[in-house]
């Protein structure tokens, strides 16, 4: 009996920009039009109706109570597995995993994979015209991990969202790097230009204009400091209209359905895992062992080392996202090879939970054409938290899909100990990262500040609104730097230096 492979055989994508698409759509018709593209990709319009899984990425433009149902009620199709998933930009990667997984334990046989934004749209009042659940379809299951991103603790000091907690690597990396803040702020700009000229080569991508390192790296009106040390043009870009879906099988199904071969593109590896849940629990800013574990159980998986993969895309949310993953999966920060394939979340576009989607559907496109390259695909949830990677190839792999080690990887994740934390800390206390975030005019309102004790113990601290403070902390080197800790009695701890 052959071996069954987990195959995508179809693949579909559309980025609505409003000078190309004046009408505005609802996410689950940009959805529906991506998982159409999809069927029809494959070749085989019968698929939509065999499938009999659809699972739906977490929507952050548009409430919707059954979304998959909705989704499959559009499409005409009745599954009998309906799915909508938590939030975490690891989702596209992890689902895929999962659904490869399923297929090859036989427990589903052909699986649609769908995600779309409209929050381009969403601002302009298009939102009371937008669908509306009819009733009656039932609440779909909901799948991954539902866990919020940070403490309470670490909320009151401001570390709250990612534009806050990824701003704290990328300070903490510089200083560890040996950079001055100039330097910095030189490399970031031309990583970061590289990044939107590969989107400027992309018909999909949301911005199709290639930024010079001196545009992306210079403040300006245009272009104000967000949270330091990135610039406007730094961050991720959420203000889009973007789908993309894939269609999964197995190599079995894929050939009794007539889908020619040269649709299918096959996963060599995959692995999934958590680091301990809370930033408070970490080592340190510098490292990310689930990126190190994930990343080498997948080489291993694949049979496979890093320096044969030919295309890599990997979770671009921020600079500091993308080059500790690259640090720790052994790339040399000074050679760095193409970090992405669409352009990443600034460029391309980052369509809230589902941009990785997009990286799978570049990479299959790119794999059908040169089947023999290999691509290798990451994906990050909440601050280096939850994190999956796939290795995708147009050849057949010469082992079965067997995903037994999963179970020891998170073993040996959940088995670190990270710093205590002190939640009221007094006296001196060391610089470990921090961030000074700007309000919509550009100017300096709060810094962020990780710090150890002398005990070693970790703490959270904010600083008082001082302008000169602010920026000394954008122009010297302030890891490393000692203050005086005075706990917040309610509010926030201070740090004073």
């Amino acid at each position: 009996m052959p071996v069954v492979h987990p195959v995508i055989v179809g693949i579909g994508q559309i980025t609505c920009r409003p000078d190309e698409y004046p009408e505005t759509m609802h996410p689950l018709e940009l959805a529906k039009i991506a998982a159409a593209c999809a069927a029809e990709d494959c070749r085989c319009p019968a698929v939509l109706g065999r499938a009999d899984s659809v699972t739906v990425i977490n929507v952050f433009s548009h409430a919707y109570g059954d979304p998959a149902g909705l989704l499959c009620e559009m499409l005409g199709i009745r599954p009998r597995v309906r799915e909508y998933t938590a939030m975490g930009g690891n989702t596209p990667q992890w689902l895929v995993n999962r659904t490869a997984d399923r297929i090859a334990r036989g427990e589903i046989a052909i699986a649609i994979l769908a995600g779309a934004e409209a929050m381009h749209s969403a601002p302009a009042g298009t939102r009371d015209n937008w669908l509306k659940d009819p009733g009656g379809l039932g609440v779909p299951e909901m799948v991954g991990d539902t866990r919020w991103g940070s403490t309470p603790h670490e909320m009151l000091h401001h570390a709250r969202y990612p534009l806050e907690v990824y701003p704290l690597y990328e300070n903490a990396l510089r200083a560890a790097r040996g950079m001055s803040v100039a330097e910095n702020r030189s490399f970031l700009a031309e990583y970061c230009a590289r990044f939107s000229k590969i989107a400027s080569e992309n018909p999909r991508a949301w911005f199709r204009k290639a930024r010079s390192s001196d545009e992306i790296g210079t403040v300006t009106d245009r272009n104000r400091m967000v949270n330091f040390p990135y610039t406007k043009y730094m961050n991720p870009i959420m203000n889009v209209n973007q789908a993309a879906a894939v269609i999964m099988t197995g190599s079995d199904t894929a050939r009794n359905l007539g889908i020619p071969q040269g649709k299918w593109v096959y996963l060599h590896g995959g692995a999934d895992g958590t680091d301990r849940w809370f930033l408070s629990e970490r080592d340190d800013f510098t490292s990310s062992p689930v990126v190190r574990e994930v990343a080498s159980a997948c080489l291993s998986m694949a049979g496979r080392q890093i320096g044969e993969m030919d295309l890599f895309d990997l979770y671009s949310c921020f600079p500091s996202a993308t080059l500790l993953q690259a640090r720790e999966i052994g790339l040399d920060l000074e050679r760095l090879p193409p970090l992405t394939i669409t352009g990443g979340l600034p460029y391309f576009g980052g369509p809230g939970n589902s941009y990785t989607l997009h990286a799978v559907v570049e990479a299959v496109e790119r794999l059908r054409k040169t089947p023999d390259r290999v691509a290798f695909i990451s994906a990050l949830g909440w601050y280096f938290t939850k994190f999956s990677a796939g290795i995708y190839s147009g050849r057949e792999p010469d082992r079965s899909w067997d995903r037994k080690g999963q179970d020891a990887l998170q073993k040996r994740l959940d088995s670190g100990r990270g710093p205590g934390l002190d939640m009221a800390p007094k006296g001196a206390a060391a610089v470990e990262a921090y961030t000074v975030m700007h309000n919509r005019r550009g100017e300096p309102d709060y810094a962020i500040v990780a710090a150890r004790l002398e005990s070693g113990e970790r703490c959270w601290a904010m600083t008082e609104k001082d302008p000169d403070l602010f920026r000394a902390m954008e122009e010297e080197e302030f890891v490393g730097k000692k203050g005086r800790m005075t706990p917040g009695d309610g509010g926030p701890n201070l740090i004073a230096f």
